[in-house]
């Protein structure tokens, strides 16, 4: 947190990962900065989601887990993975805007649109406000051109 206000605090953040990934390999928080590191400054998809697994299989209570390992995923063209690691997410975390939005986005993309608005609205039923979840209502509702079911529409997250 305090290194994305102040981004001298960088190289400190890195160092104390490398000591913990050694001194505590096996824990969910490390496995998850080391996932996000990998996914985000080294774009390596696969040992990304090695990590996230691991993190999830560690007892991992993030939603940012979930939606992580399905986004390696789905990079690495794993997309029926990446779908299922969503629902095991929103099984988890029902009340998590930006994994409703992301399955709801795959459930579009694959064609399910059904499943997208049932799953949007049960969602937007508690929570309207959510602006992910009300974008991803928009993109299923009024599709632009590309946003077409069996493509991949961006929610911008």
């Amino acid at each position: 947190t305090a290194a994305r206000k102040d981004p001298s605090l960088w190289p400190f953040w890195f160092r104390k990962l490398e000591e913990l990934s050694k001194s505590a390999p096996e824990d969910p928080h490390v496995l998850n900065a080391l996932g996000a590191v990998a996914l985000a400054e080294k774009k390596d998809n696969a040992k990304a989601a090695d990590y996230f697994e691991r993190a999830l299989k560690q007892g991992s209570e993030e939603p940012t887990t979930f939606l992580n390992l399905s986004t390696a995923l789905d990079n690495l063209g794993r997309k029926e993975e990446a779908k299922v690691v969503l629902e095991r997410g929103v099984t988890a975390y029902p009340y998590s805007g930006p994994l409703v939005a992301k399955l709801a986005q795959q459930y579009f993309a694959g064609g399910q649109t059904w499943r997208a608005r049932n799953l949007v609205q049960q969602y937007r039923a508690l929570f309207p406000e959510d602006p992910l979840v009300r974008l991803a209502q928009r993109q299923i509702e009024n599709p632009r051109k590309g946003d077409e079911p069996g493509l991949n529409p961006s929610l911008g997250h």
